[in-house]
């Protein structure tokens, strides 16, 4: 195995290569050798799910998220009595 020293990334692509680290919870390390051995044809793009298709679209929502919109539309599961006799 070599070793690579990327020295004077530019402040856009240093912040893009962390950000999809942590979007794939992968180090820096691993994401730069996924991403060069993709660019240079030695590996195949993954397929991405349905679900990745249309994230984009629907967003995605946090567990924090979930709790408060469940919270939210509870009082529509109960049943008024008053209203059903």
């Amino acid at each position: 195995m070599n070793t690579l020293t990327l020295h004077a990334l530019d402040s856009t692509l240093s912040d893009r290569l962390k950000t999809r680290a942590k979007r794939e919870k992968k180090s820096l390390n691993q994401t730069a050798k996924e991403l060069l051995s993709f660019s240079l044809g030695i590996t195949a793009a993954k397929p991405k799910s349905r679900h990745d298709e249309f994230a984009p679209l629907c967003g995605v929502w946090t567990e924090k998220d979930t709790k408060r919109f469940e919270a939210d539309v509870a009082c529509f599961s109960e049943i008024e009595g008053a209203l059903w006799k």
